[in-house]
């Protein structure tokens, strides 16, 4: 009864009535939002498009009315121009018609002036005005002067200025050309008119509720209406601007608008929208509330019938009861025919239930033994890796090893190169030293010769200095017999015949010494009376050479002695220079030796070089080898790696199912637990 209640409770507070009339009411409501939104982005820009469009031809009209304006003054400033210097050839009669005629409107005076009547201060034109004045204060200062002589311009305008009489004024040339009546040429001159500006002033003017129309000369100074461009606060206005030509000047059109006033009309329309959207959405809430209404009552009937089907027992073969062929009862066939398609589903449930338990059970055993099976792989994989660690690492120690003996082998390679080099270089030294050995020992050879020759010369000079000494022997005696004939001589000089053939006999023995002794037998033969004289002369000469013979013999025993000497020095060099070119014969032989054996050595350095750099590229190419095996095992690591970290996913996911299949197998079991309460 309790339950009854808060069941009834619940219906009460989810009236369908209720929900969904707050859910039309929502629709509408949002509908209405949408619509006025979008009315009001719609009408907006058209609003906007009339004011813009309005404003542009207010502005438009007013820039018309400034340009007209000025036109017209330049048009009213030629005519008088021509009323005054028109049909006449006379400057006197321009001068007086200046004078008397009636100044423009709008104008505060005018001037008239011709180029070539330079009578002003600054050696300018005279001017002439319409105040009957004449002036000669001069114009070459003026802009409107200048402008007029170096662009010889048709009009003119200046800026405005302040007006001698108060106010502002605008000076406006018009040029004119005038016909000098004394010489009938042309003469150039312009005129001048100041415009009165107070009168511009009615060209400002008001529109609409706020807006305003200003106008703003070249200088921007404010010349008709208000100055809006001197407010502080212009955020609540909206500006359009035009510029207007005047002559050379440009001048400034500057419309405002309140905001407020611009967003009125779009505010308005908006208000209008809403509220006009709100009394429809009211109007349609409560035609939708009525709807419902009656559509729930027909529910209701159906829910009474649900009701009575649904007693409880979960008794699938009732039906609702169908009266009549409408909207509800075609409801009502839908669901006794879902109820139909409820009951034999029911049934093919159940007995798919019964086939998946069955089949839950099997996949259960099967995952017993595939969690088994997992678990003995996952034990090898786990040996595995740590062999595959430990080859890794052998891996890495070959590497290593092989990188060390590779350097070893460049090492060895470079030695043996450099090995090689040291023993072309030896082999060349060696060639050489038995090039010079053979040169030495030739020499040795040479000199032994001439040893041998100077030996058979020493004792040549030996048996030649013996003869020598012997002779001197002879010598120094047949001295000593001079001597004696000397003193005979002395004693016999007067027989001076005999005394000469003596003397050339003697001197004929005594070779070349004894040509003295012929000069003295001359002499004696020619001069007997100073034989006497001569003959102690030649005694004494004769004693000296006695002992210079004595010296030659104590000399040449001397020089005997030393070539006794030189001889026995001789034979021993000789000896030594024999024993010394039969050791350079027997070193060219061992030198020869050497270099054959050299030549041997750089053969077989050669081929251990070439071998040492076949085993240099066989080391590299174990290097490269090993290098790949190492990228191979690292690879391969990482392969594994992935398979360990992949069977450990995989035990991880066979755990989980089943773990899940354990869940399955139980839901499984409540499902045909609550499949079994049904009547089918």
């Amino acid at each position: 009864m309790k339950n009854q209640t808060k069941s009834n409770h619940q219906s009460r507070r989810e009236s369908l009535l209720f929900k969904y009339g707050i859910i039309g009411f929502v629709e509408i409501i949002v509908f209405i939002t949408i619509f006025v939104a979008i009315t009001s982005a719609l009408t907006k820009k058209p609003v906007e498009k009339v004011y813009t469009e309005g404003i542009e031809q207010i502005i438009d009209m007013s820039v018309y009315n400034v340009e007209d304006w000025f036109t017209n003054k330049v048009e009213v400033l030629k005519m008088y121009q021509t009323a005054v210097a028109g049909g006449t050839t006379s400057r006197e009669d321009i001068k007086n018609n200046i004078k008397v005629k009636t100044k423009p409107n709008g104008f505060e005076y005018v001037m008239i002036f011709w180029d070539d009547a330079t009578g002003a201060k600054d050696g300018g034109p005279e001017t002439y005005n319409t105040k009957g004045g004449i002036s000669t204060v001069g114009i070459l200062s003026k802009e409107y002067w200048k402008m007029h002589k170096e662009k010889d311009v048709e009009v003119w305008l200046e800026s405005p200025r302040q007006a001698n009489v108060g106010g502002f004024t605008m000076p406006l040339f018009v040029r004119s050309d005038f016909i000098d009546e004394k010489t009938g040429k042309t003469v150039h001159g312009g005129m001048v008119g100041f415009l009165e500006l107070g009168p511009i002033d009615k060209l400002g003017k008001q529109f609409y509720k706020t807006g305003n129309v200003s106008i703003y000369d070249d200088k921007n100074e404010i010349r008709a209406g208000n100055d809006v461009r001197a407010l502080e606060d212009t955020s609540n206005l909206v500006f359009f601007e035009k510029k207007c030509e005047l002559a050379n000047k440009e001048w400034t059109i500057v419309v405002t608008l309140e905001e407020s006033e611009f967003l009125e009309i779009s505010r308005d329309l908006r208000f209008n929208s809403v509220f006009g959207g709100l009394i429809v959405a009211l109007i349609l809430v409560i035609c939708e509330l009525l709807i419902i209404r009656v559509i729930i009552k027909k529910f209701d009937a159906i829910k009474a019938n649900i009701d009575n089907l649904n007693s409880g027992d979960k008794d699938l073969t009732k039906r609702l009861e169908v009266l009549h062929n409408n909207e509800i009862s075609k409801i009502k066939v839908s669901v006794n025919d879902f109820i139909g398609n409820l009951q034999d589903t029911v049934k093919g449930i159940g007995d798919a239930n019964q086939n998946l338990k069955d089949i839950f059970n099997k996949v259960k055993e099967r995952l017993d033994e595939s969690k088994l099976q997992m678990n003995n792989i996952y034990d090898e994989i786990q040996i595995a890796t740590t062999t595959l660690s430990n080859e890794d690492r052998c891996v890495v120690n070959t590497s290593e090893s092989v990188n060390q003996i590779s350097e070893n082998i460049k090492a060895l390679n470079e030695m043996i190169f450099t090995q090689a080099s040291a023993i072309s270089q030896a082999s060349s030294s060696i060639e050489e030293m038995i090039g010079n050995i053979s040169s030495v020992s030739d020499f040795v050879g040479r000199m032994a010769n001439e040893f041998g020759a100077l030996n058979s010369a020493t004792v040549e000079g030996m048996e030649k200095n013996k003869i020598v000494n012997e002779l001197l022997q002879v010598v120094l005696s047949q001295s000593k017999s001079l001597q004696e004939t000397n003193t005979i001589i002395s004693t016999i000089s007067s027989q001076t015949n005999l005394l000469s053939m003596n003397a050339m006999i003697e001197s004929a023995h005594a070779g070349d010494a004894g040509k003295g002794f012929a000069v003295v037998a001359e002499e004696i033969r020619k001069l007997a009376d100073t034989s006497a004289t001569q003959s102690k002369s030649i005694g004494e000469n004769l004693k000296k050479i006695s002992e210079y013979i004595s010296k030659v013999v104590e000399s040449a025993t001397i020089s005997n002695q030393a070539f006794e000497l030189v001889a026995s020095k001789t034979s021993n060099t000789s000896e030594l220079v024999e024993s010394i070119k039969q050791a350079m014969d027997e070193q060219s032989a061992g030198s020869k030796q050497l270099l054959e054996a050299l030549a041997l050595m750089k053969n077989i350095s050669s081929n251990v070089q070439t071998s040492s750099k076949e085993i240099e590229e066989g080391a590299n190419e174990i290097v490269s080898s090993v290098v790949s095996l190492k990228q191979s095992s690292a690879t391969m690591s990482s392969n594994f790696n992935r398979i360990v970290n992949t069977t450990n996913s995989t035990k991880s996911t066979t755990e989980s199912i089943q773990v899940l299949a354990e869940e399955m197998s139980s839901a499984v079991d409540n499902i045909s637990k609550k499949i079994y309460e049904f009547k089918v």
